[in-house]
């Protein structure tokens, strides 16, 4: 997701977000957006009066299977009736998870680096380590941002927002449809680790580093499950990162695209002819949305980054395994996981990629349309 700075587009605007910032609590940053009526727009608040869903509860299949992996979890709940000076303190099991799993990933991750030795030499192998060490650091750092965002309370700011009935409807059919796509992801790519660790004769034994690498053991079984288990988490936050920012993404650009419509009906309208104060309350709408959007960027920056460069960079290594060593890869499983693989890249970059070009798009559109009137 790009960022997008309101301030930018809007210098003139009568909201200011910078003066005394550090002094106000996160949710005074934000403006609610479905509570404005504007003179002869469309935009108003009656569908927001008879639909109370919020951008969480659009999510749900999608909020709750990140739980499963400790990657959301809303501290609102565990603080909720204390004592405001005990709040800090408590933590829920939740949240006591969330920190496991983080840590988890971060141990693992630095394990990982065992991985290389004097003698590797430039060849497949070579390869296929660049390609596990570069997905656990993409991984790790997506699961640790959005436990961050978590922990910050920010990620639950933006879900408490409220959705219109017809863009409810579709978030949640849209987040049912990814959470699907996601949990398929997981279990097809943990059958294949366990293939690969278990019934390959211990051709995938580098990913038990430094076991079977620097030291050896006669019995690496419980290596080999414990490694099955461990890439059951780095694959949710593989693809749950990406699929929430996609949703998040499509939810923006259709509060952008409301604004955008709305604008052009009032142009028409007013045989382009609109007053300066209706076109500021335009800007001050869009502003609003493009706040959440940089709110958003601003918790997930580092996630969104490096799922787009890891993502490339696995991508283009795989690309050259298969081009220039695909008669070193005889197992017809593994020939059917690397094509799996090479989708899921595919498919994960175009997550992430999109999310930025449909948000970017809607702003830059609206940019043009207040500017050329």
């Amino acid at each position: 997701m790009t960022a997008v700075s309101p301030q930018t587009f809007f210098p003139e605007t009568v909201l200011d977000v910078e003066d005394g910032m550090s002094d106000r609590p996160v949710s005074q940053h934000f403006v609610n957006n479905n509570k404005k009526i504007f003179e002869g727009i469309v935009i108003n608040n009656e569908s927001v009066a008879r639909c109370k869903m919020t951008i969480a509860d659009g999510l749900r299949p999608l909020l709750a299977s990140m739980k499963v992996f400790g990657m959301y979890f809303d501290r609102r709940a565990e603080n909720a009736g204390d004592d405001p000076e005990k709040k800090s303190r408590r933590w829920s099991a939740y949240r006591i998870y969330a920190v496991a799993v983080v840590i988890l990933l971060c141990l693992n991750s630095v394990r990982m680096l065992s991985v290389f030795t004097q003698g590797d030499t430039f060849g497949m192998i070579l390869f296929m380590k660049l390609i596990i060490v570069i997905w656990n650091f993409q991984c790790f750092v997506s699961q640790a941002a959005f436990y961050a965002a978590s922990h910050s309370g920010r990620l639950a700011l933006v879900f408490d927002q409220l959705l219109e009935d017809s863009c409810a409807k579709h978030s949640r059919k849209f987040s049912t449809f990814l959470a699907v796509a996601a949990w398929s992801i997981i279990m097809s790519s943990l059958a294949f680790f366990v293939y690969g660790l278990l019934f390959s004769g211990g051709s995938q034994d580098m990913m038990l580093a430094p076991f079977q690498v620097h030291i050896f053991i006669s019995n690496p079984l419980i290596a080999r499950i414990v490694a099955c288990l461990v890439s059951f988490y780095f694959t949710a936050a593989y693809i749950f990162s990406q699929a929430i920012t996609f949703v998040l993404a499509m939810i923006f650009s259709y509060e952008f695209k409301k604004v955008d419509k709305a604008l052009e009906n009032c142009l028409v309208n007013h045989h382009r002819r609109v007053p300066e104060s209706d076109i500021e309350k335009f800007r001050q709408k869009h502003q609003e949305i493009a706040m959440t959007v940089s709110h958003v960027d601003d918790c997930l920056m580092f996630s969104n980054a490096a799922a787009f460069c890891c993502q490339v960079s696995n991508l283009i290594i795989l690309l050259y395994m298969i081009l220039f060593y695909h008669s070193l890869i005889t197992d017809p499983v593994f020939i059917v996981s690397y094509a799996f693989w090479l989708l899921i890249l595919t498919f994960g970059l175009t997550l992430t990629a999109g999310s930025g070009i449909i948000v970017h798009h809607y702003v830059s559109k609206f940019v043009f349309i207040v500017f050329q009137s």
